[in-house]
């Protein structure tokens, strides 16, 4: 099997989490409320902040095949915990090793696959390589969506999305398992904790210091980081439609809330792929590509608006699509600021700065999250929605005013 095969069955098979479209909704099935909800994504940020970079290390370290199975063996045992949960409590057993599964996994296959293309004197598409094998993470989005809907109104039971979910990631550990040894990358094989905490510390510095890096690490806390929070809130607002279609349809409330749920996540996935797999044309209308993402942060912060908006006049389709607009920018996004990153870091430390990158953003949803939940829970979805297009617009301010500094420099 060729690598870039190999490379996207591995993002087919992680976005095969059959639990993702309908999480929030599994939340409030137990009668949770969006404080409570916050205060989960925040635990889950936190514990993931605290293994990030460690965790990257040990991957440049000890061998990256080694830190992606150690990430999909977590997440099987915090499917069974989900699976096995009713009450607040247990969720943070699960969120603390689902946590594990992130931090391990952040990073460490991009560089994988940059290793791989460096290799193979291929980089000058990593940009197209990279947003190929996003789209296919996409595509099992999109069909995950469909099966976890057929679960639901079959089973009407949250709980069985996490029992499935268990299938495809043991099919993930297999298919990293079959990855050539050289692409484990081990440093030195008796290396122990003092280097590790030596490595991360001489990457963190690096992160500090370079200007660029600095930037997108920043860039990325705000983009990532409303990202997340915001499509939080999209799952209650299409259980409100399903509610309307159910009483229309005289259909249970759960099985129109899976179809309504599903088709939207299936459209949003499908789209999204497309997107992703064309993210470097899209970089190569601008001049340079910190100009696109000036643009996209921008963008970004106009559809947090239009869909704040939509919530306040009870227009929700039009906050529906501003956020499927959103999820599509978000495909641009990635691919390209990834890319960037490879420009910039030593391939001997390449996980470890990613991970730096992925522990800004959690930093910035820890943040945000809770802050998020109370004004939605006192003060409503839209004037949280508003707060998050705030922010938005004072990363893109941050933005154009870092290329002004650097211009009269």
């Amino acid at each position: 099997m060729k690598m870039i095969t190999r490379f996207s069955l591995y993002g087919f098979l992680k976005n095969l989490n059959f639990s993702e479209p309908f999480l929030i909704l599994f939340y409030l099935s137990i009668n949770l409320n969006f404080f409570q909800i916050g205060i989960l994504v925040s635990f889950l940020n936190f514990c993931i902040n605290i293994m990030e970079i460690p965790s990257g290390a040990a991957a440049d370290i000890y061998g990256r095949k080694n830190a992606m199975i150690v990430s999909l063996s977590s997440y099987i045992v915090a499917f069974l915990i989900f699976a096995f949960s009713d009450s607040y409590a247990p969720l943070f057993a699960a969120l603390f090793f689902f946590s594990i599964g992130q931090a391990f996994r952040t990073g460490t296959h991009k560089a994988m696959i940059f290793d791989w293309l460096r290799r193979n004197e291929r980089l000058s598409e990593k940009t197209k390589v990279y947003g190929f094998t996003r789209s296919w993470s996409k595509y099992g989005s999109a069909i995950s969506v469909i099966i976890s809907s057929v679960i639901i109104i079959f089973s009407e039971d949250y709980r069985w999305i996490f029992i499935f979910s268990i299938i495809p990631y043991i099919a993930g550990v297999w298919n990293i398992a079959c990855y050539p040894d050289y692409l484990n990358n081990r440093q030195t094989a008796g290396m122990g904790i003092k280097q590790i905490f030596v490595h991360t510390f001489r990457s963190v510095k690096k992160s500090f210091t370079d200007s660029r890096i600095r930037e997108l690490i920043v860039q990325s806390m705000g983009f990532e980081g409303v990202f997340e929070v915001t499509k939080d809130y999209l799952q209650p607002i299409l259980k409100a439609q399903a509610l309307v279609i159910a009483a229309l349809l005289l259909l249970p409330e759960k099985e129109s809330t899976a179809v309504v749920v599903g088709a939207v996540y299936f459209i949003l996935h499908i789209v999204s792929a497309m997107t992703s797999k064309r993210a470097h044309l899209f970089a190569g209308f601008f001049t340079s590509e910190k100009k696109s993402i000036a643009v996209m942060i921008l963008a970004g912060s106009c559809l947090a608006f239009v869909s704040s908006a939509g919530m306040h006049l009870k227009l929700f389709i039009i906050s529906i699509a501003a956020y499927i607009a959103y999820y599509i920018l978000q495909n641009l996004w990635r691919p390209i600021l990834v890319a960037q990153y490879d420009d910039l870091a030593e391939s001997s430390e390449q996980a470890t700065i990613l991970s730096i990158e992925a522990q800004a953003k959690t930093v910035g949803i820890a943040v945000i999250a809770p802050a998020a939940g109370y004004i939605a829970d006192n003060h409503g979805i839209e004037s949280s929605l508003l707060l998050l297009a705030i922010i938005m617009m004072a990363l893109w301010i941050y933005s154009i005013s870092g290329k002004k500094r650097k211009t009269c420099n």
